[in-house]
């Protein structure tokens, strides 16, 4: 009697659990992506140059992910008091360039800074087409 019971208790479990087992949705992991360009309020031609380039590459590739969320784009300007604590976040007093991905809780920060001076003026392209895919691989 009692082996009878327990195969009733078995079966009834199993039949009330697709395939045997309770289904858990997990929740997708979604990658969240911010690009900061950090500079004084005095400007050169480099900063104008890595600024104007960073504009279009995110105008012309990322506007999508900029628009939904996925990308944080800022430019701050360092001598802003009410930049203060965005820039205390990356211990900058000048000119960066940082690609951050954000994913469980976890920040990578990327320092893209000698990259976009050495590139952002004298060869928009490939500083245009590196910074694509830092970003594209931030993404991921």
């Amino acid at each position: 009697m009692k082996k009878a019971s327990l195969i009733v208790l078995i079966l009834l479990w199993c039949a009330g659990s697709p395939g045997g087992y309770a289904q858990v949705k997990v929740p997708a992991v979604k990658t969240l992506v911010e690009v900061y360009y950090f500079h004084p309020s005095e400007r050169c031609p480099i900063d104008q140059s890595i600024e104007q380039n960073l504009l279009r590459l995110m105008q012309n590739s990322f506007a999508k992910e900029v628009k939904d969320g996925t990308i944080k784009f800022q430019v701050v300007n360092t001598d802003d008091k009410s930049q203060a604590k965005t820039v205390a976040r990356f211990d900058i007093n000048s000119q960066a360039l940082y690609v951050v991905k954000l994913r469980n809780g976890k920040e990578t920060k990327n320092d893209l800074t000698h990259f976009a001076f050495d590139y952002g003026q004298s060869n928009p392209e490939r500083f245009r087409s590196g910074l694509k895919v830092e970003i594209e691989k931030a993404l991921q």
